[in-house]
C-alpha cells in the first residue's frame, strides 16, 4: 500500500513531507538527507517517500518500502523532443497528449524510484503494455497511474494499492 497526499497550497516539498510524516505517520521532526542525486529518505527510519510538483500541485507518496512518483499537469502540450526519444513501442502508444504524459511519469517514477538520473536512466527504461523495461527485461515493479485534478499521476513501487488525499492548508 502507498499513500499519495496532495496539495495546492504554496509550500516546499522539504515542509509538506515533515508535515505529512508528523500528522499521518508519527514522525515528528523528521531528519532528511539525500542520496548522491539529489533523493530525499529518513535517517534512521522505515517509511519511504518520494515528492513531485507540477504547475502550482505538489504531491508525496509514502511507502513501507522504497517508491517513486511523479506527477504532471495535463494542461501542457507533447514536447517533441521528449516525444523523439521514447522508443518505437512507446510512440505506438502514445496518441493523444494524455497518452504523453502517461509514458513521461511512468518512466520517471520509475527513475526516481531507483534513485537515479534522467540523464543517465532515460534511454534504458521504456513503459510499454503498462509495464515498465529495463534493460530490455520487465522490471520487478508495479507502476499505479490515475489521473486527478488535471494531473496525471504515477507512482512506482511494489505495492498493488494506493490511497490518495487533498490537503487543503499545510501550516507554513
Amino acid at each position: 500500500m502507498v499513500d499519495i497526499f496532495y496539495t495546492f497550497t504554496a509550500v516546499d516539498s522539504e515542509t509538506f513531507t515533515k508535515f505529512i510524516l508528523a500528522k499521518y505517520y508519527n514522525i515528528p521532526n523528521a531528519e532528511m538527507s539525500k542520496t548522491i542525486n539529489g533523493k530525499p529518505y529518513l535517517k534512521n527510519d522505515k517509511v519511504f517517500f518520494n515528492a513531485s510538483h507540477s504547475k502550482g500541485l505538489l504531491a508525496i507518496a509514502v511507502a513501507k518500502s522504497e517508491v517513486g512518483l511523479d506527477v504532471e499537469s495535463l494542461s501542457g502540450k507533447p514536447r517533441p523532443a521528449v516525444l523523439a526519444k521514447f522508443s518505437a513501442r512507446e510512440k505506438y502508444e502514445i496518441v493523444t497528449s494524455a497518452d504523453f504524459y502517461t509514458h513521461w511519469t511512468a518512466r520517471e517514477s520509475y527513475i526516481k524510484y531507483l534513485a537515479g538520473t534522467l540523464a543517465a536512466l532515460w534511454r534504458r527504461v521504456e513503459f510499454v503494455g503498462k509495464r515498465i523495461y529495463f534493460l530490455g527485461k520487465p522490471a520487478d515493479v508495479t507502476v499505479l497511474q490515475f489521473s486527478k485534478e488535471g494531473y496525471s499521476f504515477s507512482v512506482c513501487g511494489k505495492f498493488s494499492k494506493y490511497n490518495v488525499k487533498k490537503i487543503d492548508s499545510v501550516p507554513l
